[in-house]
């Protein structure tokens, strides 16, 4: 999957939405629950994850 052309056609499609609705649309699209905002491309990287169903698991550890 090519991030960079598909974060292209993201970056012009929340321009547009956010010049319709008059706000700001980063972080309400289905798959911004999937975001991480530091890494390069990432609405395409979060779409990625949400469509392939990844999930973000966590380790916990007792302090001594």
């Amino acid at each position: 999957m090519d991030f960079k052309n598909r974060q292209d056609q993201f970056d012009n499609v929340k321009w547009y939405d956010s010049i319709v609705a008059g706000e700001d649309k980063c972080g309400t699209y289905d798959f911004c629950a999937c975001c991480r905002k530091d890494e390069p491309y990432p609405c395409a990287r979060a779409q990625h994850r949400h469509n392939n169903g990844y999930i973000r698991l966590a380790v916990i550890r007792r302090v001594k």
